[in-house]
């Protein structure tokens, strides 16, 4: 069962941990109603042991759910790992470039490099570079914002990731208390 299990997706072990509280919904009322109409001991025991089963399904599935999850979680802890680098290396070259631009930033500077051409052709190529050189850095400022915005959704992902696997971990205990009193129900 576990193999055929961890193939299955996260959404079909919610969509099978669903069917499975609807059953124990139903096996409860079943043995409540028949509970009043006085029914056999020994039909009692076999609901109690088909509720047992699927509590025991249900523990897995949840399991199962969990460590899906505990997989996607640590793929996207990963992923922001990498993301952040690549926002810290960015962010050091936009850095870089800033410094050595506002260096050479006067306007002067900019003249004379337009008008230290030796002709028309080499000051338009010199007019194209300073464009480039804008727009790249433009361009570079703008990657940054996205790289952030990725870590940002990330982060936001993996939290709920965590949050949702907090509460299956806590409906797994809830399940394997309830088997265990179902249990000492059969003993007696």
């Amino acid at each position: 069962m576990s193999l055929s299990a961890l193939s299955q997706t996260r959404k079909q072990l919610e969509t099978q941990r669903k069917k499975y509280n609807s059953e124990i919904k139903k096996l409860n009322k079943l043995l409540f109603n028949e509970q009043k109409k006085g029914k056999s001991a020994l039909e009692d025991l076999r609901d109690i042991k088909r509720k047992i089963t699927v509590r025991n399904k249900l523990i897995s599935t949840i399991n199962l759910e969990s460590q899906i999850l505990s997989k996607e979680i640590k793929t996207n802890e990963n992923e922001i790992k990498k993301a952040n680098k690549i926002l810290a290396d960015l962010k050091k070259d936009y850095g870089d470039m800033i410094y050595k631009s506002y260096k050479s930033k006067s306007q002067q500077s900019r003249t004379m490099f337009l008008l230290s051409s030796q002709n028309f052709y080499q000051a338009y190529k010199r007019l194209e570079y300073m464009k480039q050189y804008t727009s790249f850095r433009k361009k570079q400022g703008e990657e940054i914002t996205v790289q952030t915005n990725l870590i940002k959704k990330s982060r936001d992902s993996l939290l709920l990731k965590k949050e949702i696997k907090d509460r299956l971990i806590l409906s797994e205990k809830n399940e394997k208390k309830k088997l265990k009193l179902i249990r000492k129900i059969k003993k007696v």
